[in-house]
C-alpha cells in the first residue's frame, strides 16, 4: 500500500514539475546556446519569410498553368466537337445520290476543266 502511494507522489509532483517548467520562457542566452549548437544564426531570420514567399509565388504560378491547361483543353475538346459535327453533315451529304444533290452548276464548273487538263498532259 505505501508504495503506491510513493509512486503516486512522484508521479503527482513531476506532473507538476513539468507543469511549471512549460510556463517557462528560455533564457535568451540558453536561446543562443541552443541556436549555435544547432547551427542556427539570427542574422538567417529572413530566410523564413523568403521560403514563405517562394512558396506562395510557386503555389500561384502553379494555379496559374493549371488553368490555362484546363482552359486548352477544354478548348480543344469544343474543337472536337465541333469537327464531329461538320464530318457528320459531310458524311450525310455523300451519302445522298446525285439526283439528290443539285450539282448541275457544279459539275460544269469542275469536271470539265479537270478534264480539259488531264486531257492535255
Amino acid at each position: 500500500m505505501r508504495e503506491q502511494s510513493v509512486e503516486k507522489q512522484v508521479t503527482e509532483e513531476l506532473t507538476e514539475y513539468f507543469e511549471q517548467a512549460r510556463q517557462l520562457k528560455c533564457p535568451p542566452s540558453m536561446k543562443k546556446k541552443l541556436y549555435a549548437q544547432i547551427g542556427i544564426n539570427k542574422s538567417w531570420s529572413w530566410v523564413q519569410p523568403a521560403m514563405a514567399f517562394s512558396f506562395v509565388a510557386i503555389s500561384a504560378l502553379g494555379l496559374v498553368w493549371h488553368n490555362q491547361n484546363q482552359i486548352r483543353q477544354l478548348e480543344l475538346a469544343q474543337a472536337e466537337r465541333d469537327m464531329q459535327i461538320a464530318m457528320h453533315y459531310m458524311q450525310k451529304i455523300s451519302e445522298k445520290t446525285l439526283e439528290d444533290t443539285n450539282t448541275h452548276g457544279i459539275k460544269p464548273a469542275i469536271i470539265v476543266p479537270v478534264s480539259k487538263s488531264m486531257a492535255q498532259i
